[in-house]
């Protein structure tokens, strides 16, 4: 899904484009960075080529926005999010993942709280957010920004045998 690009104090944030498929691919098949995501660890993607088409193709998604931020000054990408539309487009349940170089900067805070002011402005009522438990620093930016724990669930990455306690953050807006 399209949309301009809008900005903070120091991200703007754009649809994500083909020639952003190479940053995607390494900051979600990372081990780390991307462990608590749902898409592969790079190692155990069969067909490399098959995967960049389909990254380089996310833009084109009629139900999902997906989301480059990159610093304004330097324009160079410090992570990803995406809103998946539900409920009729009444609610988006997000998701994020920020370049280890910016950790602990306040980036993902200020991504995410940007990515929820423009769905207020588009008539989005509720924003979901699935964490996992462990994940200290995801769970600390949900609450940070209002939103709840709602719900206690499970997710495995893909490809991988490692189940994960998740909660489901919701803020009402």
């Amino acid at each position: 899904m399209t949309f301009t690009p809008f900005e903070t104090a120091r991200l703007r944030l754009r649809p994500q484009e083909a020639r952003d498929a190479g940053f995607a691919l390494c900051i979600w098949g990372d081990p780390i960075t991307g462990k608590y995501l749902s898409d592969p660890v790079l190692d155990d993607i069969d067909d490399l080529n098959e995967y960049m088409e389909l990254l380089r193709s996310l833009s084109d998604s009629t139900d999902c926005y997906y989301v480059i931020a990159e610093n304004k000054v330097t324009h160079q990408p410090i992570g990803t999010c995406c809103a998946v539309v539900k409920d009729g487009g009444s609610c988006w349940d997000i998701g994020y993942c920020i370049h280890p170089t910016c950790w602990r900067k306040g980036y993902a805070k200020e991504m995410v709280n940007a990515l929820v002011q423009f769905g207020a402005q588009n008539g989005i009522k509720t924003v979901l957010a699935d964490v996992a438990a462990e994940n200290a620093g995801s769970c600390g930016v949900m609450r940070a920004l209002g939103f709840t724990p709602t719900e206690n669930g499970t997710f495995r990455r893909s490809g991988s045998q490692t189940e994960y306690k998740s909660l489901t953050f919701k803020k009402q807006l």
